[in-house]
């Protein structure tokens, strides 16, 4: 197997497959972790008692504060060893979780978050940097799927997991399980990935952005996660608050969409495969678009099977687009860039989830309050002294407002994702490699 000379590999694995279980794992931590954040939020919220902004503030201190150290994390991964920076950011990311559990204030969840967003920056680009490493580029594209697969598991196990720990053991629980699958993941990363760095010179994000196709990709991933954490931070609000389902049957009512993008993030890596990634993402997104629609029809006696065809469609979506978007910036991008690519799609995806948590708050509280203006009824709650009926009503209109403009977000990406250059992007051409220094200084040999 040979790579670009623009990049250093040091003490090759003879099986990609087990970079590709490790950094799955890691993805998985994460994935799960955010889910299950949103179903714990309601309870977080009565424990500390939080207002809607602090509610918000706790899940977007870890959002902007892993937005902004992605791209640095990204050029210290390149430069200094992807494995090291990866290993680092999973134990990080394990110890602020158990450290989160000791948290009981609103103060202490935000720095905690910020904390955990940080280390979080340091794990996730170094991760797809990994992948990009271990496979060439025509297995790349199934590679991504699988891993979008995982993450998307844990996705789908988050809030079935989350609301069972809550419902047993307070949301605490939540994130002390972060602590075994962190030890789990350092165990198999140290014992079988290989390390690897860049052997190029300064990394710049505007060099980045010019490589064929990737700014395009990441205002996809934009656009994507936009609409899709928004979609889920209010969803939540209204099962648990207005439908007055428990957290176990809220994520049991969450289920399809979950599991339909698990099952959905391999095809897409495999139709991109087959017909590089523009199909694929416009297709993806026309389908999330029309599954946000079919949420704005949502009303207090909405049962399970009611929403279903919505969640399969917006699942089924969510997945091939997901990949698509990914593929078009991984793809895209220099091998020696693969640490700064894969921090440009995260940091994509998290300003995507904090504009699409703050501007559909917006909507919310501006469509809600119009109805009834207690700042109680843009979290589905029923303000002292009003009628519960008006209250559901006021958050109901709200809900379907936010459901409505993402809708409307996804079809401009798909509009956006017109520009991608149709067919399979070439991949770089390999030349001869590069003698590798180990972090100790010891030359080895590449195989």
């Amino acid at each position: 197997m040979t790579y670009s000379g623009s990049s250093q590999k040091v003490g090759f694995s003879r099986n990609p497959g087990w970079t590709l279980l490790a950094v799955s794992l890691g993805g998985a931590m994460v994935g799960l972790d955010g889910t299950a954040l949103t179903i714990a939020g309601p309870e977080i919220g009565k424990d500390t008692g939080a207002s809607l902004s602090g509610l918000q503030w706790i899940t977007t201190a870890y959002l902007l504060a892993l937005a902004l150290a992605l791209f640095p994390a990204g050029r210290i991964a390149d430069r200094y060893g992807r494995r090291a920076v990866f290993l680092t950011g999973v134990i990080g990311f394990g110890a602020v979780s158990v450290l989160i559990t000791m948290a009981s204030t609103v103060a202490a969840l935000i720095v905690l978050r910020a904390l955990q967003g940080i280390c979080g920056a340091m794990l996730q680009p170094a991760a797809l940097a990994l992948l990009r490493m271990a496979f060439p580029p025509h297995r790349l594209e199934l590679a991504l799927g699988v891993w979008g697969g995982a993450s998307a598991a844990s996705i789908a196990a988050g809030p079935i997991v989350a609301g069972l720990l809550v419902q047993w053991s307070g949301w605490q629980a939540v994130f002390l399980v972060n602590a075994p699958i962190a030890g789990l993941t350092t165990l198999l990363t140290l014992a079988t990935v290989a390390e690897s760095r860049s052997a190029g010179g300064r990394l710049r994000v505007t060099s980045l952005l010019r490589a064929p196709g990737v700014a395009i990709g990441a205002v996809l991933t934009v656009l994507s996660y936009f609409s899709l954490f928004g979609l889920l931070f209010f969803l939540t609000l209204y099962l648990q608050n207005v439908r007055g389902l428990d957290p176990v049957a809220a994520g049991l009512w969450l289920l399809p969409v979950t599991v339909v993008v698990v099952l959905s993030a391999p095809l897409g890596g495999a139709l991109a495969a087959r017909f590089g990634p523009r199909r694929p993402a416009i297709w993806g997104f026309v389908l999330v678009s029309v599954g946000m629609l079919g949420f704005t029809l949502l009303d207090v006696d909405t049962g399970w099977t009611d929403a279903l065809p919505a969640s399969l469609v917006l699942g089924l979506g969510t997945g091939i687009a997901l990949i698509a978007s990914t593929q078009v910036i991984i793809g895209g991008s220099p091998v020696a860039m693969s640490g700064l690519a894969s921090a440009l799609q995260q940091v994509a995806t998290q300003l995507g989830g904090v504009a699409g948590i703050v501007v559909l708050g917006v909507v919310m509280s501006w469509r809600a309050k119009e109805v009834l203006p207690d700042e109680a009824v843009t979290q589905g709650l029923v303000p002292v002294g009003a009628d519960p009926g008006k209250a559901h009503v006021a958050f109901l209109s709200g809900f379907a407002a936010t459901a409505a403009v993402a809708a409307v977000v996804v079809i401009a990406g798909a509009v956006v994702a017109v520009r991608i250059r149709s067919g399979r992007p070439v991949p770089e051409p390999a030349g001869p490699p590069h003698a590798a220094s180990d972090v100790d200084g010891e030359r080895r040999d590449q195989q």
